[in-house]
């Protein structure tokens, strides 16, 4: 009987990896153990295939980079007005970058069941992805109300279902944490900002798409 319990309780374990691409490590120690240089626009790294089994330079042409930056044609005067802005930008990066990396058709919430679609980006690429496309911004002087904060995990011990991964942006004059997570949204569709506090307690949108 005990025996039978534990095999129990590896398959458990085994069956909740398959089933979340996010499940089974922070994209934090991901993305140092890649150690890929400082992003450039003309010259950066995309992940996919989850976990960032596949890493691709990709780069912004000029003309790509000033329909990105249009959205800034109006700087926003404060950090909330910036949170509203920057998922903008994102989901158009995205959608540029998405036909050079087959990851055009990356669906909302990709699991690992649905490996067979190569194009799929599980929590651990849209968090790193997503972080690398706000230091592009923030290089660029876009992103001035927000420090970029370090890849964020929730989830508690053996509780696999539970655990995701977001990017995240810490409000300067406030220190105030925010999750922007892109997720729990189809390529080229806007990230979710919400407070990183809500975040880690489970947040999740009522819809996705």
């Amino acid at each position: 009987m005990i025996m039978k319990n534990i095999y129990c309780c590896i398959a458990i374990v085994i069956v909740g990896s398959l089933l979340s691409g996010c499940a089974y490590t922070s994209a934090e120690m991901v993305k140092a153990k890649i150690a890929q240089p400082a992003p450039q626009r003309t010259a950066f790294s995309h992940c996919s295939s989850y976990g960032c089994t596949k890493v691709q330079q990709v780069a912004f042409s000029d003309d790509e980079w000033q329909s990105i930056t249009a959205i800034f044609n109006d700087l926003p005067a404060t950090a909330s007005v910036e949170r509203h802005i920057l998922p903008q930008a994102i989901a158009m990066m995205e959608r540029i970058i998405g036909p050079k990396t087959g990851t055009s058709g990356d669906i909302a919430r990709s699991w690992t069941l649905t490996f067979a679609n190569k194009g799929q980006l599980d929590c651990i690429d849209e968090s790193i992805n997503t972080t690398t496309y706000l230091q592009l911004l923030q290089k660029e002087g876009y992103v001035r109300f927000h420090d970029i904060g370090k890849i964020a995990l929730r989830g508690q011990g053996m509780d696999i279902k539970l655990l995701h991964n977001t990017a995240t942006l810490i409000e300067k004059n406030t220190g105030a944490e925010f999750a922007i997570d892109s997720w729990f949204r189809a390529n080229g569709i806007k990230a979710d900002v919400v407070p990183l506090s809500d975040w880690i307690d489970g947040w999740k949108p009522k819809t996705s798409s």
